[in-house]
């Protein structure tokens, strides 16, 4: 196993945050890209040498968020997954303490032919914290040109093998929220009514705040937003912990980016 490491911790001093300390291995790195920002937000990319997970790698990111921390991390390109024997992993933990908030919107993950992939994500809330988190699934590499015993294909639908997604939230180390995805297309069809119907891409949006700001006056605001959009399927639930959950299926890995981006900013630059 191929054990990459990235830790974060993120403060907040005179009323800006800052990069207070990190530890990056191959093949992550960050850059600051925050420097014509005016508020109090640190914001940073997350790249990579490398061009996805490959078989047996194990990523594991650790994010610590001092009080009245203020961070947004972004990625730099999609996440491909690898023709894979064992398979690949990676866990991401984020501690949020009292008065931070975290955002984290991703761009979508290319599970490509056999890739197999186990992705876990903690995040443990203090008082008063705010918390952005999406993930979007791809197909494959639905409009790519592919070559197989010589032969040119197009398109790679639903060909890899396993892939699953957990998300635990907390707050003050009691469970709120838990949120599992498992995909086997190769044994259980997705193309179904109760799957992603004729879908080919689908998303997840996690709005967290643990302070007075009330989740569900933004669920009005992000179905005008969604409903403007071509050829998605969209829905919304408000959870018990002040919250919401954001569901959408869609064709197009970019339309959902780009739908994600636009909640995020409406809910980021909400105080």
């Amino acid at each position: 196993m191929t054990t990459s490491n990235l830790k974060i911790k993120v403060a907040s001093k005179n009323g800006r945050s800052y990069l207070m300390d990190s530890y990056v291995s191959v093949p992550f790195r960050i850059t600051n890209i925050g420097q014509t920002k005016d508020d109090n937000c640190l914001y940073m990319m997350l790249g990579s040498s490398s061009p996805g997970l490959l078989d047996t790698d194990h990523h594991e990111i650790i994010i610590d968020i001092e009080e009245h921390g203020k961070f947004q991390l972004q990625t730099q390109s999609y996440q491909r997954l690898y023709n894979m024997n064992e398979g690949s992993s990676q866990i991401t933990r984020v501690t949020l303490a009292d008065n931070s908030a975290f955002c984290y919107v991703p761009r979508p993950v290319v599970p490509q032919e056999n890739s197999i992939f186990k992705n876990y994500n903690i995040f443990n809330l203090g008082e008063n914290c705010k918390l952005i988190f999406s993930e979007i699934i791809t197909c494959g590499r639905k409009n790519s040109e592919l070559f197989t015993y010589g032969r040119k294909m197009f398109g790679e639908i639903f060909k890899f093998t396993y892939f699953q997604n957990m998300t635990e939230i907390y707050f003050r180390d009691k469970l709120i929220l838990k949120d599992q995805i498992i995909l086997e297309p190769q044994l259980i069809p997705v193309n179904t009514v109760t799957q992603l119907e004729q879908y080919t891409h689908q998303a997840t949006l996690v709005y967290i705040n643990t302070g007075l700001s009330l989740a569900c006056d933004f669920i009005e605001k992000i179905f005008l937003l969604l409903e403007k959009e071509k050829d998605v399927s969209f829905g919304i639930s408000e959870t018990d912990a002040n919250g919401l959950v954001l569901r959408v299926l869609g064709n197009g890995g970019e339309q959902l980016f780009n739908c994600f981006q636009k909640i995020q900013d409406l809910l980021w630059d909400q105080e």
